[in-house]
């Protein structure tokens, strides 16, 4: 990877002092819903995600043009006078236990996925890439990271016990911290430690799309900083690197027979039935990762988890998969659940038909008590999905694949407003 340190556009310590960067920071665009957009919003009128995540009253990217050029303008946010690199730790809890999650940040050219650089691990909607397009073409600016793993040995480098530079807990009890690196020797250290590197993507593929393909537009030409995206990138040996499940929600479905579904299951999977949701998902959480493997909750049939059975024949497999991906708890839920015994393809649940997603069990299992008694909710069943390991990401990547849509929740997600660039800067 070819790395640069960069002028940071950040918010002055006047609006540090007078607001605090939990009022000003926000989550990457596609994790704020409109309830969270308005809270933003509300919450200052320097909130970043005026620029980042505009409101679609009238023209949006205008509007996060003009809001930037008056954060310029009026002093909110300051452009570096120095070129740096950054350290981005965030400390949070999960399940009782800490950890801390350190980042390495600055500029990384672009390139296409065949150079082997920069690799994706799951695949992309174009909707969201024409948003994100003409939000940057607009601002020619760039607030929001892209998270990069790497085999690079970055962790004993960016370890630091001096006060932070910016600092914040943001709702969710997630404190985030950074630290600035301006030392010109410290800048080629570490872009020697990830010069031969590789990384994957594990959030962010439609920016990094997005910076490449406005990279390559005429219109970039003039702008240096149009041929590098801003990332953050995490050593994969780190203890913090956390991935949570994402569980997936059936509605409208046609023909829909939960006890026909069962039986027909038993033929494909073990089935084994529990007493409560809570005490299947639990099960799974424990259940040998030998073979694919989730939990079914289709009232008023039983709790049950489900493996995929070893014999299990007739399956509309990929030919084109290789052995990592058909590993994949997710794939085995599409493949044998999904397209064998519902009849949903892949195309249908990348249109949003049928399938949900949430990474909150709790809503999953509710959802689908409810579903079955009242007629409000149109909730069919729930399928509980335990994480996608890091290492079965890197298999599947490494076998030139990318998993099934929304295999993997890295959490934390990494904010937006503690680091910016502008694209007409120069690079350094």
């Amino acid at each position: 990877m070819e790395l640069r340190p960069f002028r940071s556009l950040r918010f002055s310590s006047r609006v540090l002092r007078e607001r605090g960067l939990a009022a000003v920071f926000a989550p990457p665009y596609d994790q704020i819903s409109p309830a969270l957009q308005e809270s933003l919003y509300a919450r200052a009128p320097e909130n970043i995600v005026r620029v980042t995540y505009p409101k679609k009253d009238g023209n949006p990217y205008q509007d996060a043009t003009v809001s930037l050029l008056a954060f310029l303008a009026d002093g909110t946010l300051e452009k570096e006078r120095r070129p740096g690199l950054w350290i981005y730790r965030q400390t949070f809890a999960v399940d009782g236990q800490t950890f801390v999650r350190n980042a390495l940040v600055g500029l990384v050219r672009v390139s296409e996925y065949a150079a082997g650089i920069v690799h994706p691990h799951e695949l992309t909607l174009a909707k969201p890439k024409a948003d994100r397009l003409s939000l940057l073409a607009a601002t020619r600016a760039d607030f929001e990271l892209v998270f990069l793993l790497t085999r690079a040995p970055l962790a004993a480098a960016l370890s630091t016990r001096r006060p932070p530079d910016l600092s914040a807990e943001d709702a969710d009890g997630v404190r985030h911290d950074a630290f600035r690196i301006g030392d010109y020797a410290a800048h080629v250290e570490l872009q020697g430690l990830v010069k031969n590197a590789e990384a994957i993507i594990a959030d962010g593929h439609h920016r990094w799309e997005t910076a490449l393909a406005f990279s390559e537009n005429p219109a970039a030409a003039k702008l240096p900083g149009a041929r590098y995206k801003l990332c953050a990138i995490v050593d994969m040996a780190s203890e913090g690197l956390i991935v949570r499940p994402i569980h997936r929600l059936l509605a409208g479905v046609p023909d829909w027979r939960p006890e026909r579904l069962l039986e027909s299951a038993r033929a494909i999977f073990t089935v084994r039935e529990y007493a409560s949701p809570q005490e299947a998902f639990d099960a799974l959480q424990t259940h040998s990762r030998l073979l694919p493997a989730f939990v079914v909750l289709a009232p008023p049939a039983r709790a049950a988890l489900w493996t995929l059975r070893e014999d299990a024949a007739g399956l509309p497999w990929p030919a084109d998969r290789s052995n990592a991906w058909k590993a994949l708890d997710t794939a085995a839920l599409e493949v044998a659940l999904f397209q064998k015994l519902l009849g949903i393809g892949p195309e249908q649940i990348a249109k949003g038909d049928f399938v949900s997603f949430t990474s909150n069990a709790a809503a999953a299992i509710a959802a689908a008590e409810k579903g079955a008694t009242d007629a409000t909710s149109d909730v069919q069943a729930a399928i509980l999905m335990r994480p996608t390991t890091v290492s079965d990401v890197e298999a599947v990547v490494s076998e030139g694949d990318r998993l099934p849509q929304k295999s993997t929740h890295f959490f934390p997600k990494m904010y937006s407003g503690l680091f910016g660039v502008s694209l007409e800067d120069g690079v350094y």
